[in-house]
């Protein structure tokens, strides 16, 4: 395969492919579907990692039994004088409390006693809590605070805020503010961490970087600490004390939450460890850090383009092999980057864009099995027509002028060596040619015996005879170079100047050529914009006014006799040209249906409206057959619109009543050279 001359062919295809990945990824980076991709980066098993640092004192159903708590749900605080005491004799660094002190059964004696346990230990952070008022963002300083004698006994106090509407996945911990700090930041404080710039000051600097699921980090039950754990347990620790049981006052919610470990079938995670979770990010900063957003823009735009393109040139199979790859190699990148404490929105180009182009590749394949399809079964016509025709009457043999005379029944081309047949009409074939200099020349062959009788042999041959002195007059014509008959084999030729290459243009290869008409044109871009629309009405009227002033007419004008030579369009296949005669009526009813005017043939107005209906597909990207169907965008459209006022005068082309249609194509051109002037004048 010819990667160039392929992609040549095919990059309208892969443009439409990185437009559509690239703009399908900034939709759903827009969106936020960032949270996909955070939420997945905790699949990865090797991630898990359980810091030694922190233990967890589980004030759980268990111990809330054992203990015969307060039945309304309130713990004695001696339990709690006691426990600081146990953690200030066993040596721990910090101890958080994640329990509001605010219960009225709290004597002042009770208060006393655990005050001075937190005095004595000196390093007690306790927890305080947004009222309703403050967490709708009502309040600014509305704080339920603990008891004045237990909060001034503190080292700090910090707000257990879980940063999270109820029901929704916990990815950012609330971190408090310049006037007040979050219980992760006091106790990182007291811990002794600093930071010159507040890790709040940004939203970023809060996702949490989870180290496994519910119950990854050390716990012990609050009933176990004086009867289990050994002397010592708690040494240099960090103990984080929280955790409601289950069996909670009427009024009171469970403090468990949902994670990206929850989300695919972990447990819910209890606040309180979700608070150590940020304290520890804090502490051993290995939080994660999400790639700024105009970064991760240029990244979907970037890799979106490439991925649009590549997947649109290639077959199915490997498309996949290509986006399954495509999707392991993310994956592997992002959680290498997670592991390094930075995130981007993966999940955006490996479930969003990659399928997308997937999406597209396949469809594209589907037109280009299509159009190989209907090649194919073209080819295999031709062959069989050739084969039932070589049964009844041999083909004439094509050889080159100045070799020895052949028999009568071949046919000779002065000068040009035939390279092989490019197009095949109702009544010829046309052949690209070499001739001696080495230039390329298209060779129209019409035979006797594809015709029934001698008159439409005759008329095609008269067609070429009153087009070709005029056929260099106007720049709208194809040239006709030289015509030759032999009476004696029946056939007669011309030879003409070739038309574009369908990618090439003039760079012709006579491997693959393949003429450019504006049927091929159509078939490939499905239609074409309106101000190219425009320059192609403007060239084939004047072209087809000019005609008409020789007093002649086309009768078959149609897409695929309308070539483009240097990139401009030309008349071609003229088999059809005579005389205008009157109203048209002793004109043979000739030419292709769905362009044929409702008269009949034989006018300069039936002309008007076979190139009407030429436009009307180019512009509407619909079937002649289907007029007057009106897409249903050009409607939408602006009045004032380019493409709506262009439809206007093709609308009057083809008016069904001759006498409401234009009656030449100069007064077609007329108003189509208004068009071009009040489209250049404004943004129409």
């Amino acid at each position: 395969m010819k990667w160039k001359s392929y992609f040549v062919a095919s990059w309208r295809s892969a443009l439409a492919g990185s437009v559509l990945c690239v703009g399908f990824g900034v939709i759903l980076l827009t969106l936020g579907f960032t949270k996909f991709s955070y939420d997945l980066l905790f699949l990865n098993p090797l991630r898990n990692f359980a810091p030694p640092e922190v233990v967890i004192v589980q004030m759980d159903d268990r111990s809330y039994n054992e203990m015969k708590q307060d039945s309304l749900g309130y713990w004695d605080i001696k339990e709690h004088a006691k426990l600081v005491d146990r953690l200030t004799a066993d040596g721990a660094r910090l101890v958080v409390f994640d329990v509001v002190f605010t219960s009225p059964s709290f004597t002042a004696t009770d208060k006393a006693i655990f005050a001075g346990s937190i005095r004595t230990n000196g390093h007690v952070v306790l927890a305080t809590a947004l009222d309703t008022e403050a967490r709708a963002g009502i309040g600014v300083d509305s704080l339920i605070k603990p008891w004045p004698e237990i909060a001034e006994a503190a080292a700090r106090l910090g707000v257990a805020e879980v940063r999270s509407p109820r029901g929704e996945v916990v990815r950012q911990y609330y971190l408090g503010n310049d006037q007040r700090d979050s219980l992760p930041w006091a106790a990182a404080k007291v811990a002794g961490l600093r930071v010159t710039k507040r890790p709040n000051a940004q939203p970023p600097d809060t996702w949490l970087n989870y180290y496994g699921p519910a119950e990854t980090l050390q716990r012990i039950s609050y009933c176990d600490v004086a009867n289990r754990s050994s002397p010592g347990f708690f040494s240099g620790k960090y103990v984080f004390v929280g955790t409601q049981p289950k069996t909670l006052k009427a009024f009171e919610e469970a403090d468990v939450f949902r994670t990206p470990h929850s989300v695919f079938g972990g447990e819910l995670f209890p606040g309180v460890e979700i608070g150590a979770t940020a304290f520890l990010n804090l502490l051993r900063e290995d939080g994660l850090y999400e790639l700024s957003k105009p970064k991760q823009y240029l990244l979907i735009v970037i890799l979106g383009s490439i991925l649009g393109a590549a997947l649109s040139l290639l077959r199915p199979l490997p498309a996949c092999c290509l986006a399954v790859l495509g999707v392991l190699g993310l994956i592997i990148t992002a959680f290498e980057v997670a592991d390094h404490h930075v995130w981007f929105d993966w999940a955006v180009i490996a479930f969003g864009q990659i399928p997308a182009g997937i999406a597209w590749s396949l469809r594209c394949h589907y037109v280009r099995l299509s159009r190989e399809k209907e090649r194919v079964e073209w080819k295999l016509s031709e062959a069989t027509r050739r084969e039932e025709a070589s049964r009844l009457s041999p083909p004439p043999a094509v050889v080159v002028a100045g070799t020895p005379k052949p028999p009568s029944d071949e046919i000779v081309i002065p000068d040009h060596t035939m390279v092989r047949r490019v197009g095949k009409g109702a009544y010829g074939e046309v052949w690209l040619a070499r001739n001696a200099i080495g230039a390329y020349h298209a060779v129209k062959i019409v035979r006797r015996r594809g015709f029934p009788a001698d008159e439409p042999y005759e008329r095609e041959f008269r067609g070429i005879q009153k087009f070709m002195p005029i056929s260099r007059s106007h720049p709208g014509f194809v040239h006709l170079l030289h015509v030759g008959r032999n009476d004696t084999d029946r056939f007669f030729f011309c030879i003409m100047e070739a038309g574009d290459d369908v990618t090439s243009g003039q760079r012709i290869d006579p491997e693959t050529y393949s003429p450019k008409t504006l049927s091929t044109e159509l078939e490939l871009r499905g239609m074409l914009p309106p101000k190219e629309c425009l320059r192609l009405a403007l060239a084939l009227t004047l072209a087809l006014d000019h005609l008409h002033q020789q007093k002649l007419i086309h009768r078959d004008i149609k897409p695929a006799n309308i070539i483009y030579v240097n990139d401009q369009p030309k008349f071609a296949d003229i088999g059809l040209v005579t005389d205008i005669r009157g109203d048209g009526r002793d004109v043979s009813y000739l030419g292709t249906e769905g362009y044929l005017a409702p008269e009949g043939p034989g006018t300069a107005s039936a002309d008007v409206f076979a190139l009407g209906k030429v436009l009307y597909e180019a512009c509407m990207g619909r079937d002649r057959c289907l007029f007057p169907e009106i897409p249903t965008a050009i409607l939408e459209a602006p009045a004032e619109s380019l493409v709506r006022q262009l439809n206007q005068i093709i609308f009057k082309a083809c008016e069904m009543a001759a006498n409401e249609r234009y009656q030449t194509a100069a007064e077609m051109h007329a108003d189509l050279k208004k068009l071009e002037s009040l489209a250049s004048r404004s943004p129409l």
